[in-house]
């Protein structure tokens, strides 16, 4: 049950484990961004099935993070523009997210489920800032 409480004057929120669906999140080294690319590039966007929560309340045609699919359609060929990738374990199966560099303070992060059939695309969020921040802040992580 989720609980709020103080603790030596800290106001704590207390998520219980069924609550958070978080993994680690590992980066991608560059053989396995290139495998990845590589399956990429064998594929037709229209294979890939949208996963729900890409639509916002999963109603389709209203993206949940403002990314419309037709953009991500014609950026899905780019695969030079893809720079940096991760791995996070999901309930069913692992989500890549391929962090795509479309000018110098725009970013596209895509989360694929290349594991599941039909191959899914999980979610598509645009960053407008300093990547370096943005993925240290989200994922912890160095870049």
């Amino acid at each position: 049950m989720l609980g709020f409480y103080f603790l030596d004057n800290v106001f704590i929120i207390h998520y219980p484990i069924y609550l958070m669906n978080y993994q680690e999140n590992f980066p991608l080294s560059k053989d396995d961004l290139i495998k990845i690319k590589n399956i990429l590039k064998n594929k037709k966007f229209e294979d890939f099935q949208i996963h729900k929560h890409y639509w916002l309340k999963g109603v389709e045609g209203i993206p949940r993070h403002g990314f419309d699919l037709e953009e991500l359609k014609k950026l899905f060929n780019k695969r030079e523009l893809i720079t940096h990738g991760f791995k996070r374990k999901f309930t069913h199966s692992f989500g890549y997210t391929l962090i795509y560099k479309i000018s110098t303070n725009v970013f596209l992060k895509i989360c694929y489920f290349l594991d599941e059939s039909p191959i899914k695309i999980f979610n598509a969020i645009p960053i407008k800032r300093n990547l370096e921040k943005s993925v240290s802040r989200r994922y912890g992580l160095r870049i």
